[in-house]
């Protein structure tokens, strides 16, 4: 039979251009990914792809979200709106505990230049969390992780026994993966020869040294006998992929320069990471908003956390996609519930998953070119280029693809899913105590409340009352005014028994004066006229005639001297302070 020159797989195509990039030094293309984790999806799960535990869309399924321009999920989910329909049962099927996406990044320089691509896998744990109220996040696995720190100080040492002439600095430092570079300035004034090299440099970290860097200067000038030296420029340190720390100890040259301690704040999400989990987030609304299985309920895309898994680094520059590749096929061999359980876990617990170390990665590239050649064997064989009826057809070649894509890790899984059960059981102690302190909160924030309405209605209720009492007054104005009116009174009556008091005074204070008048004139009356005895007695003609305050007073009560009925002076003097009184 005549050789094949593709293979295909539920829409997934691979030629042999695609197989040639399994090599060494190869970078892995989204064809063959795609192959393999269908290929996964089929092969590795109890029952076959209807009881799969990861959902998948394709290598490009991120770059297709976030074309025309889309700003967001919601936004961009229009551009990829029948992908999840094609899956039976959609993307939020039962038996999804995760959602796989590719992503492939551009990578920039320090000058804003292209420096190729790189491929890491966000997975998207318990996707409609989101919409039941449980805990969702996009979990980030980056096999080359990137971090830099700058150090507004520089960190220096001096070289023993050259009284401080002879120092190096770092001014900043960079992780990208395994490898870390060191940004370093040597000076010395040549009072003890040349400048030492910065070739025989050291790294030590977690228990063993890193030798040998990549040396780039900008400024090279080594010095001399009594001429000055300077370098300038970086030191690039390959380090073992599994290393975990992020404490370094650099020791420049080897000739006893003290060393200088270097240390890295945790890794942090980059801002794509932090694109990445704000558009699938929006992504798995808009999607739960139209197609999901409650559409009624609303889907919560900010509960959705992004955190950084502390995973191997790769000891290369082309081996990502195959991270990818690897740590989905791992998530293909967990059940849902462990998967989902993933989602609260802290980063700690996640540093102990049995991640695939550079080794794992050379293994399963390995197996994965052995098989993609007996694949294209037995298609040339049989003339069949659809690998699932190759399987069908034959058992023996089935077994042999399901052991490149797996490997025996039950005991390292077992261990983690321990570790992990007992931090969730610490953490619901611990919760169920917050939530203790909280309802105890709760309940004198409520007592609190209570007696502050209790005080409210008792000043409602005083108020109330002074308003029907000033109802049935007349209100506010007329109780003023009685007010004013019962202080007038009150007022004008004083004055009143004060003017009473004063014309009673003067009323006996006049009638005193009258008595004594009245007492006056009546003894007048009856003492004889000087000489009376030898004078005789006037007539009454002349009596009339005589002035005399006596007739005044008739005068004033009306007499016009003396009346009829025989009344004397003395009576008419008699009434006139009554008169007066009267008046």
């Amino acid at each position: 039979m005549p050789p094949v020159s593709e293979l295909s797989f539920r829409r997934a195509i691979i030629n042999l251009a695609d197989a040639g990039r399994l090599g060494e030094g190869e970078d892995l293309n989204d064809a063959i990914l795609d192959f393999f984790i269908r290929l996964g999806q089929f092969l590795i799960p109890e029952g076959g792809d209807a009881n799969a535990p990861v959902s998948y869309l394709g290598s490009i399924f991120w770059k297709q979200l976030r074309s025309a321009y889309a700003s967001s999920g919601e936004d961009g989910w229009k551009n990829v709106q029948n992908w999840a329909k094609r899956k039976a049962g959609g993307l939020f099927k039962a038996s999804f505990g995760a959602f796989a996406v590719p992503i492939n990044e551009d990578l920039k320089d320090d000058k804003g230049n292209d420096a190729g691509n790189h491929w890491w896998l966000a997975l998207v744990l318990n996707p409609p969390g989101g919409a039941m109220k449980e805990p969702t996040a996009v979990m980030c696995l980056d096999s080359m992780q990137r971090r830099t720190k700058k150090f507004d100080e520089p960190l220096s040492t001096t070289q023993a026994g050259t009284m401080h002439r002879y120092s190096v600095e770092v001014t900043e430092v960079e992780q990208a993966g395994y490898l870390l570079i060191i940004t370093f300035e040597a000076r010395g004034d040549g009072s003890f020869g040349p400048l030492p090299r910065p070739e025989k440099s050291r790294l030590l970290v977690d228990g063993y040294a890193c030798v040998d860097p990549t040396l780039g200067l900008r400024i090279n000038m080594p010095g001399d006998d009594g001429v000055a030296g300077r370098f300038q420029g970086t030191l690039t340190f390959a380090m073992d992929g599994r290393c975990r720390s992020s404490a370094f100890e650099f020791i420049y040259a080897d000739d006893g320069y003290g060393p200088i301690k270097i240390e890295f704040d945790p890794f942090q999400l980059t801002k794509l990471q932090k694109d990445v989990s704000r558009y699938l987030g929006g992504y798995l609304a808009k999607e739960w908003e139209m197609n999901g299985p409650q559409k009624g309920v609303r889907f919560e895309k900010m509960s959705t956390r992004a955190l950084v898994a502390d995973v191997h680094q790769q000891e290369n520059l082309n081996d990502c996609g195959v991270y990818v590749l690897e740590n989905t096929l791992r998530a293909l061999r967990l059940k849902k519930e462990f998967l989902k359980t993933m989602a609260e876990a802290s980063s700690q617990v996640l540093s102990k998953y049995p991640w695939p170390s550079q080794k794992d990665i050379t293994a399963r590239k390995l197996k994965l070119k052995g098989i993609v050649a007996r694949l294209f064997s037995a298609a040339a064989e049989k003339g069949i280029t659809d690998v699932e009826k190759l399987l069908k057809e034959d058992d023996t070649l089935k077994k042999e693809v399901l052991e490149s894509l797996t490997e025996a890790r039950d005991s390292e899984v077992d261990k983690f899913a321990s570790d992990l059960h007992k931090e969730l059981a610490a953490r619901t102690a611990d919760k169920e105590k917050e939530q203790e302190e909280l309802r105890r909160r709760e309940e004198a924030v409520q007592a609190r409340r209570e007696e502050e309405r209790a005080k409210r209605e008792e000043a409602a209720r005083k108020a109330e009352e002074e308003r029907l009492e000033l109802k049935w007054s007349g209100g506010p104005r007329k109780v003023e005014e009685k007010k004013k009116k019962k202080a007038s009174r009150s007022k004008s009556g004083s004055d009143m028994s004060m003017s009473r008091s004063r014309s009673r005074g003067k009323d006996r204070n006049a009638k005193g004066r009258s008595k004594k008048r009245a007492a006056s004139s009546s003894q007048d009356s009856r003492r004889p006229a000087k000489g009376g005895s030898k004078k005789r007695a006037t007539s009454p003609s002349e009596d009339s005639r005589r002035p005399g305050k006596s007739v005044k007073r008739n005068k004033s009560n009306g007499g016009g001297g003396r009346r009829r009925g025989g009344r004397g002076a003395s009576d008419s003097r008699s009434r006139s302070p009554s008169r007066r009184r009267r008046r």
